[in-house]
């Protein structure tokens, strides 16, 4: 039997600890870490000793209460170290790279980013480097500035890429570069269609390929990055059935372990869109779609293994285990197991890899 810690960004006051069994897709939760509002994305460093949360603290009242806040992991307890201030109100992502060295933060609203240092004890410090996006699209209510949404790394670590929902772009950062921690890198930007709302990006294993999923015009893009000052668009797919008629805003995108799987969720027609992946050109092929069975899935994460998919419904406070045949690029009918939450999840992250 293999268990796994899973870490709940939610809206409601506290990050959910869950122990998750990656055999059988058994869910327990474990305790509820408290004192943080609002902490909605998540993000676990690469060595598993740390986790980083978006958060609002009253001590940043004065810059908007957004805040970066550093923890300690200790098996399933969480241990506070430190928090430094986002200069806007929450942020909506959080990135760290491989090494950290760096943590990175997204403020939709403002349409801003911030970068700090991290220190070898996980703390965040020195004063942050803001960053700042000007601009807008065509949709009036959500394009009327820009809203960065996500900030992700390339897997070299090099480019860190903004992507930013209101003025349809994804910006490029280089990283480390002329004694600060970004640099803007215009020439690798990536220019999506007008309207389209670009919210959050991944990539391939070896970094060829980027995969953007529009939450505004709920399709999939396909990028080839492996000269990043020549970024080419190769694809862009729809990812709901063509006879869906209602509203719907696109969410989260992740790839499998293998690199052959790509998902996406879709909230209105509340599914995951699942697409093969040729790992030759990056190109996709619409598999199909599957009920999540719960509303808005905000975020989802594969159970390390690939067996099963775990679901955050943001709107029936519920988080969904279904399990995932990948042959036929569908999750199962009947959920393994539905956890009841009641604090809005919104995100899913996985700790420790090892049995316990």
């Amino acid at each position: 039997m293999s268990k796994y810690i899973a870490y709940i960004g939610a809206y409601g006051a506290g990050i959910p600890v869950l122990s998750v069994d990656s055999e059988t897709g058994a869910i327990e939760l474990l305790n509820i870490h408290r004192g943080f509002e609002r902490p909605t994305y998540l993000r676990v460093s690469a060595d598993k000793r740390f986790l980083y949360a978006c958060a609002g603290l009253e001590e940043f009242a004065g810059t908007g209460r957004g805040a970066l806040a550093a923890f300690a992991i200790d098996g399933e307890h969480l241990h506070f170290i430190n928090a430094r201030p986002s200069l806007a109100g929450p942020p909506c992502y959080i990135m760290t790279d491989r090494q950290n060295q760096f943590i990175f933060a997204a403020n939709y609203h403002e349409g801003t980013g911030i970068a700090y240092r991290l220190a070898a004890d996980g703390s965040i410090v020195e004063e942050g480097e803001p960053l700042r996006h000007c601009g807008r699209g065509p949709h009036p209510q959500r394009q009327e500035q820009a809203h960065m949404h996500c900030m992700e790394l390339a897997p070299s670590q090099q480019i860190l890429y903004a992507v930013d929902l209101g003025i349809d772009r994804v910006k490029a950062y280089a990283v480390g570069q002329g004694g600060g921690i970004l640099t803007p890198f215009p020439e690798a930007d990536l220019h999506e269609a007008a309207g389209a709302g670009p919210r959050h990006l991944v990539f391939s294993g070896d970094g060829r390929f980027a995969y953007l999923i529009n939450e505004l015009a709920c399709t999939v893009s396909v990028w080839d990055v492996s000269t990043a000052a020549k970024p080419v668009s190769l694809q862009t797919l729809s990812i709901l059935p063509e006879s869906w008629q209602g509203e719907n805003t696109a969410a989260a995108i992740k790839l499998s372990e293998d690199g052959t799987r790509l998902c996406c969720s879709n909230r209105g027609h509340d599914s995951l869109a699942v697409f093969a992946v040729d790992k030759n050109n990056g190109k996709l092929g619409l598999m199909g779609f599957s009920p999540t069975l719960g509303r808005g899935p905000r975020d989802f994460e594969f159970v390390p293994g690939g067996r099963f998919i775990l679901v955050a419904h943001q709107y029936t406070d519920t988080l969904v285990m279904h399990a995932f045949d990948a042959k036929n690029g569908c999750l199962e009918t009947v959920p393994v197991e539905v956890l009841t939450l009641p604090l809005q999840p919104v995100c899913v992250k996985f700790g420790n890899t090892k049995a316990f």
